[in-house]
């Protein structure tokens, strides 16, 4: 059986309530997803990378997509 390729979502919540009202994708990596954020918003996002995800806000809207794991954690 072939690996599926990774999906990522876009989680689409309220900034105010925390309420999740949509999630987008599925998308091959967190990159691709980010990339195609601005044909859903109408503009270019400026994204924040936390420690687990990468967010940015179109307010009342926030958006969250889960970051890629690096390819090796172990690189010096």
């Amino acid at each position: 059986m072939p690996d599926q390729p990774p999906r990522v979502y876009v989680t689409v919540s309220h900034v105010e309530t925390g309420e999740v009202v949509r999630r987008l994708g599925p998308y091959e990596s967190a990159a691709a997803a980010r990339r195609a954020l601005p044909a859903f918003t109408g503009q270019a996002m400026s994204w924040e990378r936390g420690k687990d995800t990468w967010r940015t806000e179109k307010y009342p809207l926030s958006y969250q997509v889960p970051a890629d794991e690096p390819d090796n954690l172990d690189a010096s």
